[in-house]
């Protein structure tokens, strides 16, 4: 049952990633990762989209901005800034460094990679983010925006609040999207089994119109997926024929 919910998850999640690319999921969903939800039958369906431009990318963002995102997964001011420098060493190359001491750093990682970040996972490689989950990364950082600016307006709720707390020029008004992360979740009523697809679709550089999938998101660890209060049409969500469909299964 749970491998059928999940691939009827991985389904919906390309009907979702369907509609970012032809624009009318920017006006579907909240793209803060705010969760939409929706029923047919004796199954909900729970969507969760981030536009990555509201979150804060790990190669791309100064020592300010970083040092932000780091506060917003609880960390204090001193411990943030020293995370973000630590990033920054991590990430350059060390020429930019030359003649500069190099102190191991407490929170940093056992040895600096000196190119970009491939994915953010790489952040778990850190003494002081060995313990926080995935998840909770994922919902501040991105490799995949290429800006060194986020629209807070489009930032995760924890990270939001972070960014009012202090002062960037780097924070901004929504931009024009280059990455989304997609989440779906299906539940049966009363069975206690959820299925779930995630994934992250990045706009094509050669096509400013087309969005090809490049990676996996995290999945969420067990008891982090409470059921959304209230629920739109399935048709709203999906779309007509999407919505169509799912009646049909799940009569």
């Amino acid at each position: 049952e749970q491998e059928r919910l999940s691939l009827l998850a991985e389904g919906l999640g390309n009907v979702v990633a369907s509609e970012l690319t032809g624009g009318s999921g920017t006006k579907t969903f909240a793209l803060d990762s705010t969760p939409a939800a929706c029923r047919s039958g004796a199954f909900s369906f729970d969507v969760r989209v981030q536009d990555h431009n509201g979150l804060v990318d790990l190669n791309a963002a100064d020592d300010r901005l970083l040092a932000l995102a780091f506060a917003s997964l609880g960390f204090e001011q001193q411990a943030s800034q020293a995370l973000a420098e630590a990033a920054i060493r991590f990430r350059d190359n060390a020429k930019l460094f030359a003649g500069q001491p190099r102190p191991r750093s407490a929170v940093g990682p056992p040895q600096d990679k000196q190119a970009p970040f491939e994915s953010v996972s790489e952040l778990q490689e850190f003494a002081a983010l060995a313990s926080v989950p995935l998840q909770a990364l994922h919902a501040a950082f991105t490799v995949n925006s290429k800006r060194g600016t986020i629209s807070a307006d489009h930032a995760p709720s924890r990270l939001r609040a972070a960014l009012a707390t202090g002062s960037s020029a780097a924070v901004v008004q929504a931009a024009e999207a280059s990455a989304y992360t997609v989440d779906v979740v299906v539940r049966r009523d009363g069975s206690g089994i959820t299925g779930e697809a995630g994934f992250i679709i990045e706009k094509s550089p050669a096509d400013d119109t087309a969005f090809g999938r490049v990676s996996r998101s995290p999945a969420p660890e067990a008891g982090a997926l409470p059921t959304v209060a209230g629920s739109a049409g399935c048709e709203v969500l999906f779309g007509t024929e999407a919505a169509q469909i799912l009646q049909g299964w799940s009569s």
